[in-house]
């Protein structure tokens, strides 16, 4: 998944690692969907975690009906790679992130990639516990509309509850003077278009959870202004700006 792993948040990650041990310990040859399953449930804090428990999943029922699936792979090495159903269901994540517009890939998203794959463990894991996968969708939802203060960079919305922090009604240039040679800090200004758009570059790179600001965003948060010379001129061009804007948010290299 070139370009694309470094959009895995840190909780995602973490699930990956911790569904390699479980492979690991049920003595699997691959890592597979039961293991993602199994890690998941391991990163308890996760929104993917809260609602797979919420949904009456616990995690000795689905570590027992994984080493009962896992019974009939015994591993051949050491070496632990993804079965081609635990890559479909990361392919299956990315583009459920796509779907919510968000541009990060949580454990939210790797759950709901698993749940949409037709075939493997996890789902006949849900099936023997009884476990409805739409009810954990909905798990998903009510906690991703929850989510904790505690996630400042990864937001749902894209209308933010309060305006971001100002900490740039200014900057500070330092300037050399061409004839003496002297060093000397200039204040200048910021244009209240220009402060709005950071704030609406800031609110863009919230989404991304990478924390990074870069030209994408403060382009994107210049074409948030209706009157901006900006977006006259390229409506002037005959320039389509939602699918313009689409186009940046969805941009792997970011």
């Amino acid at each position: 998944m070139p370009n694309r792993m470094e959009r895995f948040t840190q909780r995602a990650r973490r699930v990956l690692s911790l569904a390699q041990e479980a492979a690991a310990a049920l003595n699997s040859s691959v890592i597979d969907c039961e293991h993602l399953l199994l890690g998941l449930m391991s990163e308890g804090e996760s929104i993917a975690a809260r609602a797979l428990i919420a949904a009456g999943l616990e995690r000795s029922q689905v570590e027992k009906l994984a080493r009962a699936a896992a019974g009939a792979k015994p591993a051949r090495d050491n070496q632990l790679d993804l079965s081609q159903n635990a890559k479909r269901t990361l392919e299956l994540a990315v583009d459920e992130a796509r779907r919510l517009r968000h541009h990060y890939i949580g454990s939210e998203h790797l759950l709901l990639g698993l749940l949409r794959l037709p075939e493997g463990a996890a789902l006949d894991i849900l099936q023997e516990l009884k476990v409805d996968p739409d009810q954990i969708r909905r798990q998903v939802a009510i906690r991703m509309e929850e989510r904790p203060s505690t996630y400042p960079a990864l937001v749902r919305s894209r209308s933010f509850a309060r305006p971001a922090a100002r900490h740039y009604d200014y900057f500070l240039l330092r300037a050399t003077s061409r004839t003496t040679g002297e060093i000397s800090h200039l204040v200048v200004d910021l244009s209240s278009e220009l402060k709005s758009a950071l704030e609406e570059a800031l609110k863009e790179v919230a989404h991304t959870g990478l924390l990074e600001l870069d030209e994408r965003h403060l382009l994107l948060g210049m074409l948030q202004n209706r009157a901006s010379p900006l977006r006259r001129i390229l409506l002037d061009a005959d320039i389509d700006l939602d699918e313009f804007i689409r186009q940046l948010r969805n941009l792997d290299d970011f």
